[in-house]
């Protein structure tokens, strides 16, 4: 299986609250803003993985955005810089870079697998359009894709 974009269901919100949280994120990343865990109504998981990929907080001009790739219930915290030209007509060609990588002590051997994955997530919620035809927070449109023609991840 491979990751994709969903609601997060009634299901699964006690488990995403568990992990998803100020006081827990910033256990791993010091540096990381407060946040509100109730915003988040979508996810781009890898069921098969038991991994899914969130944008936490961020945005403005000064600030990164904050990310986390959740992986067997570990969440690994990194910030992202993404760099978009084109548009949806055209294509867009995506560059995202990922600092700051704050990867819990019991999945520092698993290095290479979580770049891995977090380059596959962020590059399936790249295409993700949840405001596309009639898409609100409440009730996104996890199945419109924008026309990324390319798409890179480097880790600084």
């Amino acid at each position: 299986m491979a990751f994709k974009n969903e609601k997060i269901s009634e299901q699964d919100i006690a488990k995403f609250d568990a992990v998803i949280n100020y006081e827990n994120l910033r256990k791993h990343a010091r540096y990381i803003s407060r946040f509100y865990p109730s915003s988040h109504h979508w996810w781009t998981l890898d069921r098969e993985k038991d991994a899914y990929v969130i944008r936490v907080v961020g945005g403005g001009r000064e600030q990164l955005d904050y990310y986390a790739l959740v992986i067997e219930g570990q969440p690994v915290v990194f910030n992202v810089d993404d760099q978009w030209e084109g548009n949806d007509s055209v294509g867009i060609h995506a560059h995202w870079n990922v600092y700051d990588l704050c990867i819990p002590e019991e999945l520092k051997p698993r290095r290479q697998e979580i770049k891995q994955l977090i380059r596959e997530g962020l590059e399936e919620k790249a295409f993700c359009r949840p405001f596309a035809d009639g898409g609100t927070v409440d009730n996104p449109n996890t199945l419109a894709r924008g026309n990324v023609v390319s798409f890179e991840v480097e880790f600084k």
